[in-house]
């Protein structure tokens, strides 16, 4: 339920912020987007490897590997947000980017590979093949956000 509402509270205000025109993001939100976006990474991590069956031992030892590698992110995260405004310069914010490309680039092709074994119906696990979709689409979305960031960082 927090995973979810945690998603809806982002698109209202992301939504407000449009009707207001803000459009630019700025260092902070840089950084107040990806720690979002890291814990629903993770957040996906955790509850795939627990609707892995059992016997899926490799995949769900992938899964953990990526929860365990996401919540390092957000600790790093978080940790760059307390460091404001130090934090929010141009040479930071772009390696940030940089190392959270790559993590989420390997866990959005995990996502796409599992969602294609779901849909043929070649691993066991309680993953709705919607869902399994759903994970893969918001891990996309958040590499047009990481893209969209890096752009507004050169234009500066």
């Amino acid at each position: 339920m927090d995973h979810i509402s945690r998603e809806a509270a982002y698109f209202a205000n992301r939504l407000k912020e449009l009707n207001e025109g803000k459009l630019a993001p700025t260092p902070d939100t840089v950084i107040e987007e990806n720690v979002f976006f890291l814990r629903i990474m993770a957040d996906h991590a955790k509850f795939i490897g627990h609707l892995l069956d059992p016997s899926e031992r490799k995949l769900v030892a992938q899964a953990r590997e990526f929860s365990h590698d996401f919540d390092q992110l957000v600790f790093q995260a978080m940790d760059l947000h307390s460091m404001r405004p130090q934090s929010e310069t141009k040479p930071l914010l772009s390696q940030f980017l940089d190392e959270n490309k790559v993590s989420v680039t390997s866990l959005r092709d995990f996502k796409k590979t599992a969602r294609e074994l779901i849909e043929a119906c070649r691993i066991k696990s309680n993953i709705h093949p919607l869902l399994a979709d759903h994970t893969f689409r918001e891990a996309e979305r958040f590499l047009e956000i990481i893209d969209l960031f890096e752009a507004s960082l050169k234009k500066t």
